[in-house]
């Protein structure tokens, strides 16, 4: 008697284990798939990319927690933007750029604390909280923008040229999936 308790024990195990193991593919694909379908609704290509970078992508199952992964994935990149934006002011001292970056510095600097703005505004939550967020995160996209644009206007290769660019389509794809909430 004891034998077949034992082997119906053993054999449900099994069973457990085994659908275990094949749901847990299953989610990791299904989860993939919504943050690409999401990704679609912004027209951004580079929007899986950036929320594929941070590992809670995997584990959102609804837009609002993407979009609140988007909030601080753009408030990072803002801040290290503007470190970044700094050293390269540095490194030009007593060039002719210099100016222009010490310019585009404080652009980052004021943007990197409406960027800490933007992630305070996106937890306290409500519908009311998102038009903040987005006044907030805007002036990370303008940053980048504008720095862009005048040292295009002063030199013919710019050494902040990719950091501009990833600011703003980080900033960008927060704003608009933030925009999907409404």
């Amino acid at each position: 008697m004891a034998r077949p308790a034992a082997a119906v024990t053993t054999l449900l195990a099994v069973v457990v284990l085994v659908s275990v193991a094949a749901s847990l593919p299953a989610a990791v694909v299904g989860d993939a798939r919504f943050v690409a379908r999401t990704c679609k609704r912004t027209n951004h290509t580079e929007c899986v990319k950036m929320l594929s970078a941070d590992r809670r992508s995997a584990r959102a199952t609804t837009v609002r927690q993407l979009a609140g992964i988007a909030v601080d994935i753009a408030a990072a990149t803002v801040k290290s933007s503007a470190a970044a934006v700094y050293g390269k002011f540095l490194e030009n001292h007593g060039q002719a750029l210099e100016l222009t970056l010490l310019e585009c510095w404080w652009m980052y600097d004021l943007a990197a604390g409406e960027a800490q703005a933007a992630v305070d505004a996106y937890s306290s939550g409500g519908r009311g909280a998102y038009l903040d967020v987005v006044r907030h995160q805007l002036t990370g996209y303008y940053a980048g923008i504008m720095c862009d644009n005048m040292i295009v206007r002063r030199a013919s290769v710019s050494p902040v040229a990719d950091i501009d660019r990833t600011t703003a389509t980080h900033c960008n794809i927060a704003v608009d999936l933030i925009g999907l909430l409404y």
